[in-house]
């Protein structure tokens, strides 16, 4: 695989200056935010409806929706022009968001259940789509400071969403969370024109370049997917158990709103840091560098009692975490040619989201079977053998894009 770091002459002024940039980075966050939002929302619109326990399984729901549709719809995205896919997803997503609001408490929970894994399926496509976007229409010796930028937004989204869900229910109802969900994707939606972004694709074979390229496009990825999902493994496994872990030391749980914060703020810092400067190595090296020092320090609080230490260690894994997502993207994009760059992005979206769903399910067996010194230990181990598989993969595999283009049908 080609090396591809972050470049000196990468600049955040140069990228922000290109014509639209600015543009597509706020629609990305409005377009990022209902989906960060969409937990908490939905948890309170079960809640609303009858009960906690079909909150949670709205939240499941959605998940489930955006892992099932993720690739199909990045396949779209690679395939369709740009503007008319983005606007019927998002317009999709927000009409499926106020179809929950309209419904929620006033309908049998299993119509419920089928809205919000219809607005899970629906928003899965737009992040993967947009990115692909933005490095297309990013100078190459820019990209990893696009994508670095990009990186560090969404972490700045991802802390801020659930507070404002909060929020919002506090000062309105569910229903009212749900609406303005609707309205932050609308807005997207109506700018897609203005959002940059490459020429339409020819649309000679479709058959062709859509199911049968997926598959292909999987075999291809499957190992950078992998990683990703083992991140975000780690990152559901301490979001579940960092609770019950401060508690069964003696803190109160809610300090894990704190040591959460630093993981984010420093996730945030890193990810500018790592995107403005060279770095020695290459992707994997860093890759594999990060996501042993990431893993050891999140197994800490396995060993330890003192909620400071947790404090210190999260804070020191987000510094590795965002520089670790701004390199599985560039490392995707060795792999793909542009033309399935979409559905590549995608891919790693919803194994993201299978990795903390899967992640949330084993802490919480854990949690029941086991102590909580035991369950982070377990869950950190099991990330880092399953990094190992992925990078050895990724290593082996180490395909040519140039001969994935050559299979591209022409016209």
């Amino acid at each position: 695989m080609t090396t591809t770091v972050p470049s000196a002459r990468t600049s955040y002024r140069n990228v922000l200056a290109l014509p639209g940039t600015r543009l597509w980075y706020v629609t990305a966050a409005l377009a990022r935010a209902p989906v960060v939002m969409a937990p908490l929302a939905l948890v309170f619109a079960g809640y609303s409806a009858g009960s906690f326990t079909l909150g949670g399984t709205l939240a499941a729901v959605y998940a489930l929706g955006e892992a099932a549709a993720a690739p199909i719809l990045g396949r779209w995205f690679d395939t369709r022009p740009f503007v008319p896919v983005l606007r019927w997803t998002l317009t999709a997503n927000a009409i499926s968001y106020i179809a929950l609001a309209v419904t929620a408490g006033r309908t049998p929970a299993a119509v419920l259940i089928v809205l919000a894994a219809l607005a899970g399926a629906t928003g899965s496509g737009a992040p993967g789509g947009m990115r692909a976007q933005l490095s297309a229409a990013t100078p190459e010796e820019l990209r990893a400071g696009a994508l670095s930028l990009d990186t560090s937004l969404s972490q700045a989204v991802r802390a801020a969403a659930p507070p404002l869900a909060s929020g919002l229910y506090a000062l309105s109802t569910a229903s009212g969370t749900l609406i303005a969900m609707a309205v932050f994707v609308a807005v997207p939606a109506a700018a897609a024109h203005r959002i940059p972004h490459a020429p339409a694709p020819s649309r000679t074979h479709p058959r062709q370049q859509d199911a049968s390229k997926v598959t292909r496009i999987l075999r291809r990825s499957w190992a950078t997917a992998l990683l990703s999902a083992a991140i975000m493994f780690l990152i559901g496994t301490v979001d579940v158990l960092l609770p019950a872990r401060l508690k069964a030391v003696g803190s109160s749980p809610t300090l894990a709103g704190p040591v959460l914060a630093a993981f984010a703020v420093t996730s945030i810092v890193a990810g500018l840091v790592y995107g403005a400067r060279t770095w020695p190595g290459g992707m994997r090296a860093q890759s594999a560098c990060m996501l042993l020092v990431m893993t050891a320090a999140l197994a800490i609080p396995g060993l330890s009692g003192q909620p400071l230490t947790y404090a210190l260690v999260f804070a020191l894994a987000g510094t590795l975490y965002s520089p670790l997502l701004t390199i599985r993207n560039l490392a995707l994009q060795e792999q793909l040619p542009q033309t399935a760059w979409a559905t590549g992005f995608s891919i790693l979206y919803a194994a993201a989201g299978l990795g903390y769903g899967v992640a949330g399910l084993l802490a919480a067996a854990l949690l029941d079977t086991t102590t909580t010194s035991t369950a982070f230990l377990a869950c950190t181990a099991a990330t880092l053998v399953l990094g190992i598989i992925a990078l050895a993969a990724e290593r082996l595999s180490s395909p040519d894009p140039a001969a994935e283009d050559a299979t591209e049908p022409r016209t």
